[in-house]
């Protein structure tokens, strides 16, 4: 995964972070935030956060893909 990846998709920069020989780069998008770490341009990480969520309406389909996804649904 890519930085132009992901604004393709959407998501916006949202912070720039300088710390000692590090940058890192923070993309959001809803609730889904991506950090870019790098030291020097040789990419280190990729992480992914995912806010709280409260109070969402949900339906069976949408329940059995986020099941998936986040790993804990099997047909």
């Amino acid at each position: 995964m890519t930085e132009p990846e992901i604004i393709k998709m959407g998501f916006n920069l949202q912070k720039e972070n300088k710390h000692d020989q590090f940058n890192t780069n923070r993309y959001s998008k809803g609730i889904l935030e991506v950090e870019f770490t790098y030291e020097g341009k040789k990419l280190l990480s990729t992480e992914l956060t995912i806010s709280e969520l409260n109070c969402m309406p949900v339906n069976l389909e949408q329940m059995k893909v986020l099941s998936i996804i986040l790993g804990s649904y099997k047909e």
